[in-house]
């Protein structure tokens, strides 16, 4: 991966002074992801809200890199275009860790700003971990409460003072009773057969990191589901960087890779995960979580986690299949560790969110930060 940042770094060097040539449009925000062609999360909540005030020129780069001959050409084409767009736009706008901005000074008046896409963290990430590259370059980010200032200023490189506690647009969701209960139907409308069962979601985060490809961690959904038997169903989230899973056929699973997360967590019982943010959202839900970390002790060390996960996590704690579905059998709902991590990682749940930060964001483009 390092020759290739290596390589990717002399072409766009002979790009970056023409870009350079460019007057910045102090009216102009750019949206710039390599994760997706479409717009996610927090980015569609703030794009619908910029396009709806009509006040500003968007522009977007848009790209999914995936392991392949023709992706890494298309990959080095969409860097090229991130150098132009970044260096004619008054505000960037990223999702996920971006090279470009990284690598290249930009001109005067760009500001950046990290919607990073999830609604926390629990695994380190950025310049806590071992990179190929230094993130840096970024000037605000913003977080749901005071516990993520820290982490995100370190993952990051900025300064505490321009991690903007905000809360997270993608979580207004979770505080919407209305749009919960039309989940909810939607649902068991959709999937009828989910109905009267205890409903079990497990998602997971990825492993592996882009260079060296992404794996889903062992686990033997089959045998966990005859485990339980007829009255559970077992639904299967993957995350969205895993494309090619051994379940998404499998007849005894509901794969749902496709249906967003939080419209599962209208029906969700049970949620199965391990250091996947999404923890941190079902907790608005107050329903247990057991965590499944057969690699525990291995991913403690590299990459790391946040907090103690044997004494703060919100719920049962599972090494193995067996030890899986004897903790969801069996479920104890440690209410006052969930409540004590809620409290911890949730500063807003007034839904507003998104309002809080699209002042952030007209403050940027005024110059008044």
């Amino acid at each position: 991966m390092k020759i290739k940042n290596i390589i990717l770094t002399i072409i766009l060097s002979i790009f970056y002074p023409f870009s350079l040539l460019q007057k910045v449009n102090p009216n102009k925000i750019s949206f710039i992801s390599l994760e997706s062609t479409e717009l996610t999360k927090d980015f569609e909540i703030v794009n619908q809200e910029l396009v709806k005030s009509g006040a500003y020129e968007l522009e977007y780069i848009l790209f999914n890199y995936s392991q392949s001959l023709r992706s890494e050409f298309d990959y080095v084409i969409a860097c090229i275009k991130q150098l132009f767009a970044i260096n004619r736009s008054h505000l960037v706008l990223l999702d996920f860790n971006n090279f470009v901005v990284s690598k290249f000074k930009r001109k005067n008046g760009v500001k950046v700003l990290q919607l990073w896409h999830a609604s926390g963290a629990i695994k380190k990430f950025g310049n806590t971990v071992t990179r190929d590259y230094q993130i840096k370059n970024y000037d605000y980010t913003i977080v749901n409460s005071e516990f993520f200032v820290a982490p995100f200023a370190q993952a990051f490189n900025i300064k505490k003072e321009n991690v903007k506690i905000t809360g997270i647009p993608e979580t207004d969701k979770l505080f919407n009773g209305q749009r919960i209960s039309d989940n909810e139907s939607y649902f068991y409308a959709k999937y009828p057969q989910l109905e009267n069962k205890t409903i079990v979601t497990y998602a997971p985060t990825f492993r592996g990191r882009v260079g060296t490809g992404f794996r889903e961690i062992e686990i033997d959904l089959d045998f966990i589901q005859k485990s339980l038997g007829n009255e559970y169903a077992i639904i299967y989230k993957p995350h969205p960087l895993i494309t090619n899973s051994k379940y998404q056929n499998n007849q005894n699973i509901v794969y749902m890779s496709e249906e967003f997360i939080e419209k599962i967590f209208a029906i969700t019982d049970i949620l199965v995960s391990d250091y996947s943010a999404i923890i941190y959202e079902f907790l608005v839900t107050k329903r247990p979580i057991i965590a499944y970390v057969p690699d525990l002790t291995e991913y403690s060390s590299n990459p790391g986690v946040l907090f103690d996960y044997d004494q703060e996590f919100p719920g049962a704690i599972a090494k193995n299949n067996q030890e899986l579905v004897d903790e969801i059998r069996f479920i104890s709902d440690d209410d006052k560790r969930r409540e004590k991590l809620y409290n911890k990682v949730f500063k807003y749940r007034d839904g507003k969110s998104t309002q809080r930060v699209m002042t952030l964001i007209e403050n940027i483009m005024l110059d008044k930060l």
